[in-house]
């Protein structure tokens, strides 16, 4: 039987501290539990959105509005679209560190992203996001908002 070299277990201890700070990325993948719009916010307003909300209530949304998806677990097909037409948009990674979940940075399990929408809204429209569980059960998730 070999002996293990002073080395390779300094390898072994480096790899592990390294291991303990990242994200669980190797963790099993949460299914898509979840996909709604948190918040629509333009010049002239910021409105949260309640849950299970079909329109936006408070304010007229005109000229550049951003509007935010919270999704909860992952997906591997997310589509943006206002009146139909394709919209692009930017992620950033949620992880829940301890009971908080927050931005990712090197700590925390990966739950899910927060994604935001940048609109040019000359008239009210309907926002509607989209995506697919990447793991069983690959349900397709789908939220809409009407907004005026």
């Amino acid at each position: 039987m070999k002996k293990a070299s002073a080395w390779s277990l300094a390898l072994f201890g480096c790899v592990g501290l390294w291991l303990g700070a990242a994200p669980a990325w190797g963790a099993p993948a949460p299914a898509l539990s979840e996909v709604r719009v948190f918040k629509v916010e333009s010049p002239g307003c910021t409105e949260t959105i309640p849950e299970r909300a079909s329109r936006t209530q408070m304010c007229t949304h005109r000229g550049t509005t951003k509007v935010y998806v919270m999704e909860v677990g992952l997906g591997n097909s997310s589509q943006g679209f206002f009146d139909g037409a394709p919209v692009s948009g930017s992620s950033t990674a949620i992880c829940q560190v301890g009971s908080v979940s927050q931005a990712c940075s090197n700590a925390g399990t990966l739950m899910g992203y927060i994604h935001v929408f940048a609109l040019n809204i000359e008239a009210g429209g309907t926002f509607q996001y989209s995506n697919t569980s990447i793991n069983s059960p690959r349900n397709t998730l789908v939220t809409t908002l009407s907004i005026r």
